[in-house]
């Protein structure tokens, strides 16, 4: 009982952070409760494919589906096997309705395949009533960074629902969109600060370094991503509880198809302090960044918008600037996009938080000249004067 009264505060807290916006349908409906149970994955212990499921797990949240962390899954199954391949859509529906009270769920088993990989994998809907297995299929990808397209087809396979597109910066467009009032990032220079920047996270030293000699404005953020992953995950939890920067250890020279680095599974992020926000305002963001990418990988400034649920600061939503390395990291280069608040989330934006991010190809990356102003009403111009006109904000 105990167990069950555990997983159910478990689920209605992700319910909470996973509520569809205010519109998108009826708001007392029941949540549909998504259990991604752990991959096999022969020969490296199940690891890769945890973090696969894992990976899963967390698209699957951003689709609006509520899910169930995996120690959760693991002490709900009480010692029992987890499904494996073999599992029929009979024994599954058991699982979900008796353990969980689930209506989707999905398994598997995954294997590496040249520079790709392989996943088979079985899916159960039983919002659509079925006898049989809703998913029973073979994904391949031909490199493993390709994995999160593999993974929205796996759900939108199974649910039916699919990611929405996010839209990209129009540079030509945004740059000549006027802007009223202050500049909303602290430090968005990098230039102040003790031992590591103000107004933003504290630096690791194995992955995020506060540097100078490599902006000409100045200081600026460095992300290495060529980081074994394990040394990384060894030292973030050091870090987490107090290490400074300057006692992260020298990194291990990297080798082989980098796979396992921070590149090949996680990459890397730094975020700035809360910058508070209106929904239904709109804001132009800017920054100068420096690296190599390639046409299906590149670094990215992610805006994310947070509200208060139920006493907690919970991700409501997310906007990304991609960061397409045209040069190659032979000299600096600069994007602009506008964001736009929304104000139909169940629970009002109150702030957002940059967050640098940088993943594959492993490597370094520069981040500098970070900024957010609000975007100027329509008929103003910059400073605010009403008279002066100009574009209106898109």
């Amino acid at each position: 009982m105990i167990r069950l009264l555990a997983l159910a505060a478990s689920v209605a807290a992700v319910w909470l952070a996973a509520a569809p916006p205010a519109g998108a349908g009826d708001a007392k409906a029941e949540p549909t409760v998504l259990i991604v149970f752990p991959f096999d994955s022969p020969g490296d212990d199940g690891k890769e494919g945890n973090q696969f499921a894992e990976n899963l797990r967390l698209r699957g949240q951003r689709l609006g589906f509520v899910t169930v962390d995996r120690l959760s899954v693991k002490d709900a199954m009480s010692g029992q096997a987890m499904p494996g391949l073999a599992t029929t859509a009979a024994e599954m529906a058991g699982i979900l309705k008796d353990r969980f009270g689930a209506t989707l769920g999905v398994w598997g088993a995954m294997r590496p395949d040249g520079d790709g990989f392989v996943v088979e994998v079985r899916g159960l809907d039983l919002r659509q009533g079925a006898a049989g297995l809703t998913v029973s299929k073979t994904y391949r990808a031909a490199q493993r960074q390709l994995v999160n397209p593999v993974q929205d087809e796996i759900l939108a396979d199974l649910s039916g629902n699919s990611k929405k597109p996010v839209a990209e910066a129009n540079p030509e467009r945004d740059a000549k969109v006027p802007t009223v009032g202050p500049e909303l990032v602290k430090n968005g220079g990098f230039e102040t600060g003790a031992k590591t920047p103000d107004g933003w996270d504290r630096v690791d030293g194995l992955t995020t370094f506060w540097v100078a000699g490599e902006s000409t404005t100045g200081k600026c953020i460095k992300i290495d991503t060529d980081v074994y992953h394990d040394q990384w995950v060894e030292w973030r939890k050091k870090h987490k509880d107090g290490a400074p920067a300057e006692e992260a250890p020298e990194k291990i020279a990297t080798s082989g198809a980098k796979y396992d680095t921070v590149a090949g599974i996680y990459g890397a992020a730094y975020f700035s302090d809360p910058i508070p926000v209106a929904p239904g305002k709109s804001y132009k963001v800017t920054l100068s960044y420096r690296g190599e990418s390639t046409d299906f990988f590149f670094p990215k400034l992610f805006i994310r918008g947070y509200a208060d649920v139920k006493g907690d600061k919970r991700a409501v939503y997310d906007a990304y600037l991609a960061l397409r390395c045209v040069k190659q990291g032979k000299e600096w280069e600069s994007n602009v996009r506008i964001v736009d608040i929304p104000s139909g989330t169940q629970a009002p934006v109150e702030f957002v938080r940059l967050m640098l991010y940088a993943y594959w190809p492993p490597g370094t990356f520069y981040f500098d000249n970070v900024s957010m102003k609000e975007v100027a009403p329509r008929g103003a111009a910059p400073g605010g004067d009403p008279k002066a006109g100009g574009p209106k904000p898109q």
